[in-house]
């Protein structure tokens, strides 16, 4: 009983250092990049698009200074239900994740636009 014991600690043991040197997962790494837009200048205006089946959540980043972003999402399942939504941003942080309003998880497709100062990008995740 005493060797039981022993090797469950070790298993247990282990399976928390696996744990802990493993770190914390980013929500962006399981992200993939669906659609992107670059622009440069004092008044960078820049756009993109993409689709994704079966989405359930889509996101959208920038990169740049004193960024606002416009997006519209439509989404359908079959034939008989269409939606869409729209999300105005305001004030962006750069490199932060934002969450777009889907009218219900579907086939869907995003149009985006971002604007800002310098060398702005635009990123549609899902």
């Amino acid at each position: 009983m005493g060797r039981r014991n022993i090797k469950v600690g070790m298993a247990i043991a282990v399976l928390v250092a696996c744990l802990t040197l493993a770190g914390p997962v980013d929500a962006s790494s399981l992200l993939r990049v669906l659609g992107s837009g670059r622009s440069a200048g004092d008044f960078a205006v820049t756009s993109a698009s993409a689709s994704k089946d079966k989405a359930s959540a889509i996101f959208i980043r920038g990169y740049g200074r004193d960024l606002s972003s416009f997006a519209v999402v439509a989404c359908s399942r079959g034939v008989s239900s269409i939606g869409s939504r729209s999300t105005t941003l305001h004030r962006m942080a750069a490199g932060r994740l934002y969450r777009l309003k889907l009218p219900f998880s579907g086939d869907c497709q995003v149009t985006a636009s971002l604007s800002g100062s310098g060398r702005i990008q635009l990123q549609i995740l899902g």
